[in-house]
């Protein structure tokens, strides 16, 4: 007799486990924040003492669920802004959570943005990765973006795609699809990860351009500063060091005619060899893919060995003198972006003691990096 009054007792409050609101407050009820755009507030044309403190102006974007799921999701008023100026984060999210009646959730933010005088304040964006250190409700795998001035006029800016940035941010990178080429993801994790680590970091660049939003470049941190900002093109050889190139074309001229390459796959290697008792870094990268496109007037005309050869010598080439770039202007930033100190730590520890005190200073840029690329070409895809 219990044990059937126990499977009634079972039978009857299954449901409220099972559903997702479980924890008494309904979906409507709260407020999913998707994005958060932090800057530093300019607080010093403040006369009071209290506006002066408050350090930070973070936009926090709250879509409306409603519409969101329905047919005006793409609708322009979708989403709200709630900006707060506070001098701390958790005060910023206490603000937040005053200035609404319904719970604040973080559960399912998708990018983090932050603003440019934030980055170049070294001591503010230090307390910033701590306060998010030390916030949990903020997932370690959500992605973090820079902005080339205001972080919080960028996530209200228009855009015809996908009204709501966090959203779009999360699609882009999502995207087994997508070619990886002039953008590289950095969530909060790995960024926390890669400034105790070594104390450099890159964070992919968003900006707005007339209506377009676009995710390509990086900005380059340094002891929890920014150094200074890469190109898309400078993004690309990052890439190439860290075998994450995936679907990208490369052009170049043969016989005056410019040919398609398409990387299909990558992977990269960094070995480091002792020449009279100085150490040099080698990059291997190999790549296979492609001849995508390329007009020939001669039959057979890449069917033919030497011409493979030949062709491969000039993807060779680019893809040398591509990565080259990347390292070229490391060393000329004296910032170690691509992590070739953090290789030779991990594969010849007693070698990097006599390197590690100096890396930073003048160890990274005088190492010698040679780039040996190996391409194999599956396909000439020839058209007569």
């Amino acid at each position: 007799m219990i044990i059937n009054k126990l499977k009634y007792i079972i039978i009857i409050f299954l449901p409220f486990v099972l559903t997702g609101c479980w924890d008494s407050v309904e979906i409507n009820e709260r407020h999913v924040v998707l994005e958060v755009a932090i800057d530093k507030n300019d607080a010093s044309k403040q006369s009071s003492t209290e506006a002066q403190d408050k350090r930070y102006e973070v936009t926090y974007t709250i879509p409306d669920i409603a519409k969101l799921s329905g047919q005006d999701s793409l609708s322009e008023d979708v989403k709200t802004a709630i900006i707060t100026k506070s001098s701390t984060i958790a005060t910023s999210v206490d603000e937040v959570e005053r200035k609404t009646q319904n719970t604040v959730t973080f559960s399912h933010t998708k990018a983090l943005v932050l603003g440019e005088e934030l980055l170049k304040d070294k001591e503010l964006f230090k307390a910033t990765i701590d306060g998010l250190i030390r916030n949990m409700q903020i997932g370690r795998g959500t992605s973090i973006l820079a902005v080339k001035g205001k972080a919080g006029k960028l996530t209200q800016a228009k855009n015809p795609q996908n009204p709501i940035i966090g959203l779009y941010v999360m699609k882009f990178f999502n995207n087994s699809e997508r070619p990886t080429s002039y953008a590289k993801q950095q969530t909060l994790g790995n960024l926390i990860k890669e400034l105790q680590n070594t104390g450099v970091t890159t964070i992919p660049v968003i900006s707005d351009q007339e209506g377009t939003v676009l995710i390509q470049g990086a900005a380059v941190i340094k002891d929890y500063e920014l150094a200074d900002w890469i190109n898309k093109e400078q993004v690309r050889g990052e890439l190439f060091v860290e075998g994450k190139i995936k679907e990208v074309p490369i052009v170049v001229k043969y016989k005056g005619e410019n040919l398609t390459y398409n990387i299909e796959e990558e992977e990269s290697r960094v070995s480091f060899n002792a020449n009279n008792g100085e150490w040099c870094a080698e990059i291997e990268i190999k790549v296979k893919g492609n001849i995508t496109e390329f007009v020939s007037s001669e039959q057979n005309e890449l069917f033919n060995e030497s011409s493979i050869r030949e062709i491969g010598s000039l993807i060779k080439a680019e893809i040398n003198k591509q990565t080259q770039e990347s390292i070229v202007y490391s060393k000329e930033i004296n910032v170690d972006f691509l992590n070739i100190g953090l290789e030779m730590y991990r594969k010849h520890p007693k070698e990097w003691e006599s390197y590690e005190n100096q890396w930073l200073i003048t160890g990274y840029k005088n190492i010698p990096i040679k780039v040996v690329t190996i391409v194999t070409i599956h396909n000439t895809g020839m058209l007569e």
